[in-house]
């Protein structure tokens, strides 16, 4: 990453805009630390969890619409950033304020998941109000992580009701939920994907597995 002549680029030399320049700055710093602790998928999910739903993340939900659904999306102007006008559903809301909704925080963490190599997917769905958190894939079984709920209950609750749980574990605790995502669909985007690539000199093939993060 880097600064030349007042325009940003990331890793790769592609241009970028200041504001995804701080992000991405701030994500590279919160993963380079999983990486050095962490030794496995798990943990690093494990880590960033505890990250999103540390003490001085705030679920900031301060309107909601007339039917009582959803959160109205205000903006957040705050040094140094007071030009910009970052919105509260963002996950620049969450990486650069450390506030947001259910949206913002499971956006973030689907995209550092993302840059970890991670298959993660945000759902969406209705618990009487609509709802966004996460889901990923352990030893075959989809397994859901609510970032929000984490948050909004962790001073009377164990924040970890809400890791890595079944659809049913999570509705036991957390009450009950509609999920608008299929199964197919998420499997579809979790599950790796083995690419053969074909060789003209009668070698091997080559199999190749990417996941489905970068969808």
């Amino acid at each position: 990453m880097k600064i030349l002549n007042k325009h940003y680029y990331d890793d790769n030399g592609n241009p970028v805009s200041e504001e995804e320049f701080h992000l991405l700055y701030q994500e590279y710093e919160i993963i380079s630390q999983i990486n050095q602790r962490c030794t496995d998928n798990k943990q690093k999910l494990k880590m960033l969890f505890d990250y999103l739903t540390s003490n001085d993340m705030k679920y900031d939900l301060r309107q909601t619409s007339a039917d009582g659904r959803r959160s109205i999306e205000f903006t957040y102007r705050f040094p140094p950033y007071k030009t910009w006008g970052i919105k509260s559903g963002s996950k620049y809301a969450v990486i650069l304020n450390h506030s947001g909704v259910c949206s913002s925080y499971s956006e973030a963490f689907e995209d550092i998941c993302s840059r970890m190599n991670i298959p993660c997917k945000m759902v969406t769905g209705f618990t009487g109000m609509d709802h966004g958190w996460n889901v990923v894939m352990e030893n075959g079984i989809l397994k859901h992580i609510d970032i929000a709920y984490a948050i909004m209950n962790r001073n009377r609750q164990n924040k970890y009701n809400y890791f890595m749980k079944t659809f049913d574990e999570l509705q036991q605790v957390a009450g009950h939920r509609t999920m608008n995502n299929s199964i197919d669909e998420l499997k579809e985007h979790l599950i790796p994907k083995i690419k053969v690539t074909k060789r003209t000199d009668n070698q091997t093939p080559i199999i190749k597995v990417t996941d489905r993060s970068d969808k």
